[in-house]
């Protein structure tokens, strides 16, 4: 898919109504719940009457995603583990990916039964990536577990970064657009509005900077070494395009309203703007 470059000033603008309008979390957004058996298989059904891209049969439920960017090499390395619904027999899964290269993917069923790819296709113009297992897996809830790792661009699609100036020097941070189908090069994953699932993600990032995300951050651990990783609440039910994340030397601005907290992003030093 073709995409004019962005100019600089739109990023910039773009990027200050990501963190003004994506990435504000509410704390009193109570954690969602994963759905119950029945519901899932629902929604698996309700795909069948919409159009969509890839083959049917296998519907996301819940994606676990863990991102390490490194902002200075523009890369990020990535772990996901997606809780997938299989309809009937198969012996191979397609779902969107992007620019993404796989070092590791196996399925992983109740009982611990567990089979590693036997091979894995990707079709570049299509933007996916196909699974294949030695034997079928059969009807029933599956763990799709994923090791790859990615690029950071520098245009607003995807995750990207932006430089800008400030009286310590250039600052790098970094953020996701997704809309309208740009998940797919930073998670595998099914990037089409109808299959929607919930998401808990979690990032391994500088100690110093901010990470942001749709949900309020659940934990933070000290990694060591200048690093940290941090765990965001898991979110509604939702398309993939919605997901956010966004890191960087940040200040956090907040107000009360009806007992909820809300808060509004800046880089530093512009805080007052966002009050």
């Amino acid at each position: 898919m073709h995409r004019t470059p962005t100019p600089r000033f739109r990023r910039s603008q773009l990027a200050a109504a990501v963190l003004a309008l994506a990435c504000i979390a509410a704390a009193g957004v109570p954690q969602a719940g994963h759905a119950a058996p029945a519901a899932r298989y629902a929604s698996a059904s309700h795909a069948a009457a919409t159009t969509t891209q890839l083959p049917r049969g296998v519907t996301p439920l819940h994606y676990i995603v863990s991102i390490t960017p490194d902002a200075a090499a523009a890369t990020f390395k990535g772990e996901a583990a997606i809780k997938v619904a299989v309809d009937a027999p198969t012996a191979s899964i397609t779902f969107n990916a992007l620019n993404l290269a796989f070092a590791a993917a196996a399925i992983e069923g109740k009982g611990g039964s567990k089979q590693v790819t036997r091979k894995i296709e990707f079709d570049a113009d299509k933007q996916t990536a196909t699974v294949h297992f030695a034997e079928p897996v059969a009807r029933g809830e599956y763990l799709l577990r994923i090791d790859y790792s990615g690029k950071i661009g520098t245009q607003a699609t995807g995750l990207f970064s932006l430089d800008y100036d400030t009286p310590e020097g250039r600052q790098r941070a970094l953020y996701t657009q997704f809309e309208n189908s740009d998940a797919r090069s930073m998670l595998p994953s099914w990037d089409e509005p109808d299959y929607k699932a919930t998401f808990d993600l979690s990032v391994v990032v500088p100690s110093g900077q901010m990470a942001v995300s749709n949900m309020p951050i659940s934990s933070s651990e000290e990694l060591g070494n200048g690093m940290k990783h941090v765990y965001f609440a898991t979110t509604p039910r939702m398309s993939t395009y919605l997901l956010f994340f966004g890191l960087g030397d940040f200040e956090r601005a907040t107000t009360m309203a009806d007992g909820t907290e809300i808060g509004v992003i800046t880089k530093k030093g512009a805080l007052a703007q966002s009050r």
